[in-house]
């Protein structure tokens, strides 16, 4: 289905239907997009996985100078350095790496240990004299950088995501089955922020690959990766999360996410978005908390879902951090409808059953390789995993792309009254 964009809307009323349009269209199809003037090319402004970007020699590796913005732009060094505000950035990192070597409590639950990432990543990172690790250094490879447009929201002021996606190595150089993400906000207050922000990333799509696209993406993510980039946030960094999805630590696969903690300033290990803990899992617990929300689930728009408490019925509910065994979420007595969507939003349901998917969106790749995606994102079709019924079809970056073409192509009145 093609809706094209063409005459004047007049009214307020008017307006508020054609987005209501557009978007229900969006939520039933994800491989709906919009047909808009602009060219928008899913490779190069929303899922960047080209070599001559994940591996430009300047902008992922760093020397450890900040006389440059090109040098290790995108490097993990840099990017965490930045983070670090006035703190040790090698401290910065060590801290969050020893999130895995003793059990946690997270939303009062336990979080065992996976001590194998002391042999695995941390005694295998170069050393500087001092002994600390060496952001310079540091055993991660750039996979992906990402935009996400869907994810925009000007009631907490963002207009989307900006990510990088990396895969760790061990000490040979290799990919381990381990994937962190880093997730910066973009920062908006008006629709207009939101649109600069699509056309920045659409205007990439009409550039070749090579040197000039290179530096106009690093302006792009120096907006929101640099040191100080929102001065009121905590360490005046632009990050929202950090998340964490790995089988090499130890089995079964496992996700963990991390923010900044106001207090200490460094990365502090947090509940899993939108994530019931997985004992709840099959449970009337689950069932009664599906039922007494089953209309504000529904009332989201697409697929989303309403947000996960961090306790329910007096007990802790959302996960410190998730497993992942392909598990099939359900709750009898529950809405069908509301328990897709719920499952769905889960963090081991988008990385599993619910979108057919073996654990990663993005694969750790080895060096001089495009890092491979999922056919969620490209798309695919998968019968709903408790019974078989529905057929759902998926195509994430399409969904994506309809997203821009929405931000880029709004009714006429709408863009003039900004």
């Amino acid at each position: 289905m093609r809706v094209y964009l063409r005459g004047r809307v007049k009214t307020c009323h008017s307006r508020f239907i054609f987005l209501l349009i557009a978007t229900a269209l969006i939520g039933s199809n994800p491989a709906f997009a919009l047909t808009c003037p602009a060219t928008i090319a899913k490779g190069k402004s929303l899922m960047i996985r080209a070599l001559s970007v994940v591996e430009d020699p300047e902008r992922t590796a760093w020397t450890g100078s900040t006389d440059t913005t090109s040098d290790g732009a995108w490097s993990f060094g840099r990017l965490m350095s930045s983070m670090a505000g006035t703190n040790d950035p090698s401290d910065f990192v060590q801290r969050w790496l020893e999130h895995w070597e003793a059990d946690r409590r997270v939303n009062d639950l336990n979080v065992p240990a996976r001590p194998s990432i002391k042999s695995l990543v941390t005694d295998p990172w170069p050393k500087l004299v001092n002994g600390k690790i060496d952001l310079t250094k540091a055993p991660m490879r750039l996979l992906a950088i990402v935009y996400r447009p869907d994810l925009r929201n000007l009631a907490i002021g963002t207009a989307g995501e900006g990510r990088f996606v990396f895969g760790v190595l061990d000490g040979a150089g290799s990919p381990l089955q381990f994937t962190v993400i880093l997730e910066y906000t973009l920062p908006a207050l008006t629709s207009r922020d939101v649109r600069k922000w699509a056309s920045v990333f659409q205007k990439l799509s009409s550039l070749k690959f090579g040197p000039a696209f290179n530096a106009n993406l690093e302006k792009i993510t120096n907006r929101f990766t640099a040191k100080n980039a929102v001065p009121t946030r905590i360490n005046g960094s632009a990050i929202s999360q950090i998340r964490t999805n790995e089988i090499a630590l130890d089995f079964p696969w496992e996700l963990r996410e991390f923010r900044l903690d106001p207090q200490t300033m460094f990365l502090q290990e947090v509940t899993v978005a939108q994530t019931p803990a997985i004992d709840f899992n099959g449970t009337g617990t689950l069932a009664d908390w599906l039922d007494a929300n089953t209309s504000a689930i529904l009332r989201k728009k697409g697929t989303n879902s309403i947000e996960v408490p961090l306790v329910f019925d007096g007990q802790p509910f959302r996960a410190g951090a998730i497993t992942n065994n392909i598990d099939i979420w359900n709750a009898t007595a529950s809405n069908r409808k509301a328990m897709f969507k719920v499952a769905f939003n889960t963090c081991n349901g988008c990385h599993g059953a619910e979108t057919n998917t073996s654990f990663l969106h993005v694969t750790p790749r080895e060096a001089g390789s495009v890092a491979s995606l999922s056919a969620f994102l490209t798309g695919t079709t998968v019968d709903d995993p408790r019974d078989g019924r529905p057929v759902r079809r998926f195509n994430e970056l399409e969904r994506r792309k309809a997203n821009i073409a929405i931000i880029l192509c709004p009714p006429e009145n709408q863009r003039g009254s900004e």
